[in-house]
């Protein structure tokens, strides 16, 4: 028996039991058995040396469809499809000057959830325009992030700017969801570390892009706070390791890439992901949910998500293609 598999299936059960049975958020009714595991986990660890591994996520050139869903969509491998979009309109014609003259006076809703400083999910919201986002951007307020932007839903003759013929065609059979989100920040703008259970491609469409990801089994090395959201969450920022804090996260295994105009990720299922804008940058996210792979790469992640009350899931997914409602219906709550 591997004990190491066998303490993270144990810590595992305490976290949805945790989900489940507690009343607090977030959850702590079971922390002390969670903690414990951890501990016991350190101590058989106590005198082996780490370092951190850093690996790139695999960079590739002209695969076939056939061939990127064997070895990635249906492994759950991340990877980053160099140039796979280098003539889409959308990268060859979009800016934020092109966006603020042609969209100026778009509703804009600003918010920010997840802040590695906080123990709980932020739903407050922001009201805006898209003239005023990007004017922010251009004087360095990183805190104007335009994060799950409707522009596509508001203007649906942009989804021709994407081979969404492609996209669709990519996504997995028998799946639900066909969601487009788009990301519009400046220079040293990011999103902490979180990850959820849909399939993720994403297009770097102007700008460059930093990701740090880890695989699902680091759940344990996390410690994700438990709060009842089909949105998980951890404290733990890769750019500032916390190894008092986080003890464990000295044997995480680091994936990272970086997204040029024109490229695009696959982010499977419920890899823990920190993304961080290097330059002014608009990013495309195109999601769905396949039940089959979001099982495969963490069971529990997947039962806590369909188990989830805050929001519930079938509020989530109503209100997939709106964030902001959903943050507006948490805020009701």
């Amino acid at each position: 028996m591997n004990t190491n598999n066998e303490l993270r299936r144990s810590y595992q059960r305490w976290r949805i039991l945790d989900h489940l049975l507690s009343k607090d958020l977030p959850a702590k009714r079971y922390l002390s058995q969670r903690d414990k595991i951890i501990q016991m986990f350190l101590s058989k660890k106590e005198n082996e040396v780490t370092e951190n591994k850093v690996q790139e996520v695999d960079r590739i050139v002209n695969i076939s469809e056939k061939d990127l869903k064997q070895n990635y969509l249906d492994k759950g491998v991340p990877v980053v499809m160099e140039g796979r979009a280098k003539n889409w309109k959308c990268v060859k014609q979009w800016s934020l000057e092109w966006l603020s003259e042609n969209f100026s006076k778009d509703e804009v809703a600003i918010f920010d959830p997840l802040n590695s400083e906080n123990d709980s999910i932020d739903y407050s919201v922001e009201k805006t325009t898209l003239k005023d986002v990007i004017a922010s951007i251009k004087l360095g307020d990183s805190k104007k992030y335009s994060r799950f932007n409707r522009i596509l839903y508001d203007h649906p003759e942009l989804i021709d700017d994407f081979d969404w013929k492609w996209l669709y065609n990519i996504r997995n059979k028998f799946s639900s969801g066909k969601t487009f989100q788009v990301f519009i920040g400046g220079k040293g703008s990011k999103t902490s570390l979180h990850c959820a259970t849909e399939n993720n491609l994403f297009t770097q469409v102007f700008g460059k892009k930093h990701w740090y990801l880890y695989p699902p089994k680091n759940d344990f090395f996390l410690n994700p706070p438990i709060t009842k959201s089909p949105y998980f969450y951890s404290n733990f920022n890769p750019e500032k390791p916390d190894l008092e804090k986080f003890p464990a996260a000295r044997f995480l295994t680091t994936f990272e890439c970086v997204l040029n105009p024109g490229d695009i990720l696959y982010n499977p299922p419920l890899w823990w992901h920190q993304v961080k804008n290097l330059d002014h940058s608009i990013g495309v996210g195109f999601r769905w949910f396949n039940a089959v792979n979001s099982f495969r790469a963490s069971l529990v992640g997947t039962l806590m998500t369909l188990l989830s009350t805050n929001p519930p899931i079938w509020t989530a997914t109503k209100h997939r293609t709106d964030f902001a409602r959903i943050f507006e219906y948490m805020n009701t709550k």
